[in-house]
């Protein structure tokens, strides 16, 4: 105790030195004994600088034992019992605790995500839509150097674009709905022809083209924000229903905006639906780790290669299988080749575009082998050469059982599905042309 007492002393004494050198390293403080700390204390009563000394080493204790209190608490429990265990040999083991990724944060008060009718949206894609979504994504990625350059170049976001192709036809070139609107972005005619997209390309009209619909598509977009700005919620509502009927809407409300509920439940209700299943979708591709979605970096680049025989799409995705894609390449080749209809077959030298990973795949192993030539088998079985026809005009006194019975191949039923004759007579004129299945 006298040698600690004379220890303490001989530290107050050179803190209270006006010429105090200061050490270049600081250990950490030490905790004395309480008689030790009372008796300087006692002693410093009298020195104001010495107590500034003495209350600088309290500090110092406090503050070092914060700092051990807050690792402790970012130590998981199971990491402190682990913590550097002995090993029966004598060497210490060192547990590191395992590292976690903070994902980016959500700001709630974002307006967009403050709306609970797009909140509502966004459930659906996070839950039972999030395949859809991340299809989309992939279609698109080999999709991207086609159809991202217009929106680019007028300043359209891509999560924008990203978010109306996969809301209208989830990244798929061929899509159609019932109402007869057609490809990526799902263009009637009407609206195709006004922004362009015209003709036919190959196998198809210019709306299944993923170059010339991005045109268009971003054409409509660009006059349709001359009109509302940056203002996305009305352009979907145009783009959805009509961009004369929403703009009688806009000026019957006064360009209000659109969430103001008389005129947002004055839209038509598939449009109510649309306008907020597209922001939160365009919300999610604009951060999608803060979503707890993972949208996964794929190799878009594409590759032309001649067909060494004759083949066909599908008969090139069996060749694939699912070579670095879960789904397949059936979709993403259909989509490449947008002009071929999915049962061509596709003559030997014509040209193919693929993606550049599968070239080495083609070359290798879409030979002649027992799994082409199984899907040679499925896809002619899938896609049969429509049967030929011949016609055969009515004589007095034919009847349609005599007809079939001349052509042996076809049957009475038949040739009348097929001339939409009406059972149960099955009545026919002499004179009139029948169709009848060639055998």
């Amino acid at each position: 105790m006298r040698l600690i007492s004379i220890f303490f002393s001989l530290i107050l004494f050179s803190a209270c030195q006006h010429k105090a050198v200061k050490p270049e390293l600081i250990e950490e403080p030490q905790p004395l004994a309480t008689d030790v700390l009372l008796s300087g204390i006692k002693q410093c009563k009298k020195n104001p600088s010495c107590l500034e000394q003495l209350n600088q080493y309290f500090n110092d204790l406090a503050h070092q034992a914060k700092i051990e209190t807050e690792l402790a608490e970012d130590i998981p429990p199971e990491a402190q019992e682990t913590q550097n265990p002995a090993t029966s040999d004598g060497d210490i083991k060192t547990t590191q605790p395992p590292l976690t990724t903070t994902p980016p944060a959500i700001d709630m008060n974002e307006p967009l995500l403050s709306n609970i009718r797009v909140q509502a949206a966004m459930n659906e894609w996070l839950t039972w839509k999030r395949p859809k979504l991340i299809e989309a994504w992939q279609n698109y990625q080999y999709l991207r150097n086609k159809i991202w350059a217009p929106f680019q170049h007028k300043n359209i976001p891509e999560s924008f674009l990203l978010a109306i192709i996969t809301q209208e036809s989830g990244g798929r070139v061929h899509s159609m709905s019932s109402a007869g609107a057609s490809g990526l972005f799902q263009f009637m005619p009407a609206t195709a022809k006004r922004f362009g997209v015209l003709g036919t390309i190959g196998d198809y009209d210019a709306r299944y083209h993923p170059e010339t619909a991005a045109k268009g598509a971003a054409k409509y977009i660009e006059e349709q924000r001359g009109f509302y700005g940056n203002d996305y919620a009305k352009i979907l509502a145009a783009y959805n229903a009509g961009e004369n009927r929403f703009k009688r809407l806009n000026k019957k409300h006064g360009n209000k905006s659109i969430w103001d509920s008389q005129f947002f439940y004055d839209l038509p209700g598939e449009t109510q639906d649309y306008i907020s299943i597209v922001l939160s979708a365009m919300l999610i591709f604009e951060n999608p780790e803060a979503y707890n979605v993972t949208l996964d970096t794929y190799d878009g680049t594409t590759t032309l290669i001649r067909a060494k025989t004759a083949t066909s799409l599908s008969e090139l995705a069996v060749c694939f299988g699912q070579h670095n894609n879960k789904l397949g390449w059936y979709r993403i080749l259909r989509n490449l080749n947008s002009t071929i209809k999915a049962k061509r077959v596709i003559q030997q030298n014509a040209v193919v575009v693929i993606p550049n990973e599968l070239k080495s795949i083609y070359t290798n192993n879409c030979n002649d082998s027992d799994l082409m030539i199984l899907a040679k088998t499925i896809h002619d079985a899938d896609f049969p050469e429509q049967p030929k026809f011949t016609w055969y005009k009515i004589k007095q006194g034919d009847s349609l059982s005599t007809i079939s019975h001349k052509f042996k191949c076809s049957s009475r039923k038949e040739i009348a599905r097929l001339n939409a004759i009406k059972g149960p007579r099955y009545l026919i004129n002499a004179g009139k042309k029948l169709k009848i299945p060639q055998c």
